[in-house]
């Protein structure tokens, strides 16, 4: 086992290409071997030695999140995040590189911890994995002309990058006021002023003049239903498209208001695009 670390410790000290700003990628992968290797490591001068590879990859990629943070306020952020979006087809509600990334750009606080029980049928708050985030922009076809409304924003991953990768004006909703504030600050540092987020209950937030509605199963049961009721009274006065992931996606396919041209949108496991008929 050690011998294999050192061999790979040794070929990261001959390696130039994770020295490269853009090189994300490779360094994540190295700092996952790393981070394995070092698992029950006895050793001492060998975890000092993948201690200090792991402090200059965490270095560079440091980096890497500053520049992309000052193109993000020069409003080149779709620009500068272009090599990471090749999602493909994504499936599953793991993380991935893509999430660290996302992470280190948007420099999120950790929230203060909100001592109030869960209310009922509210489900435990679960970020949307970026990769479904950059599939769900694309597959809904959002431009800088679109009201984006996310039901449940949490940390606001979804209302942030969403109007870095097309300038849509983005809203999140969130009971809780802590998130609401880490997610606010963040939108501030990045000079997002077309973003904002709200603290509030979604079945009473302003859906007036919102073209897509966002939700990863926020909540189930009858505050579900109601905020479906909501949504279709607003698709009654115009089009509307709701983008939704998880297992509310089953609710909103039995929608007879709603079309999708996924053809097995039930148990789809990636993000699916309902435009109200």
């Amino acid at each position: 086992m050690n011998e294999r670390l050192v061999a790979y410790l040794d070929e990261l000290d001959e390696r130039t290409d994770w020295h490269r700003p853009d090189a994300f990628l490779v360094r994540a992968d190295a700092a996952d071997r790393l981070d394995l290797g070092q698992v029950g490591l006895r050793d001492a001068t060998l975890t000092r030695r993948v201690v200090r590879l792991l402090d200059a990859l965490d270095a560079v990629d440091r980096q890497l999140y500053e520049s992309l943070r000052e193109r993000i306020r020069a409003g080149e952020g779709r620009q500068a995040l272009a090599p990471w979006l090749d999602v493909g087809i994504p499936s599953g509600q793991h993380y991935d590189p893509l999430d660290a990334l996302l992470a280190g750009v948007l420099a999120l606080d950790e929230p203060l911890p909100d001592a109030r029980p869960l209310p009922p049928e509210m489900v435990f708050y679960q970020p949307t994995p970026a990769r479904h985030i950059v599939d769900g922009l694309a597959r809904g076809g959002i431009t800088a002309a679109d009201v984006v409304l996310d039901l449940g924003s949490g940390l606001g991953h979804v209302p942030l990058l969403a109007h870095i990768l097309t300038g849509a004006r983005c809203i999140g909703v969130e009971r809780d006021g802590g998130y609401v504030d880490v997610a606010t600050r963040a939108a501030t540092s990045l000079g997002l002023s077309g973003v904002r987020f709200v603290e509030g209950d979604a079945r009473e937030a302003d859906f007036s003049g919102v073209d897509v509605f966002y939700l990863f199963t926020p909540f189930i049961g009858t505050v579900l239903r109601d905020v479906i009721a909501r949504i279709e009274a607003e698709a009654a006065r115009r089009a509307v498209r709701v983008v939704a992931l998880g297992p509310c996606t089953r609710t909103f396919a039995r929608q007879p208001w709603l079309v999708s041209d996924d053809p097995d949108a039930e148990a789809a496991e990636r993000i699916v695009l309902f435009r109200s008929v």
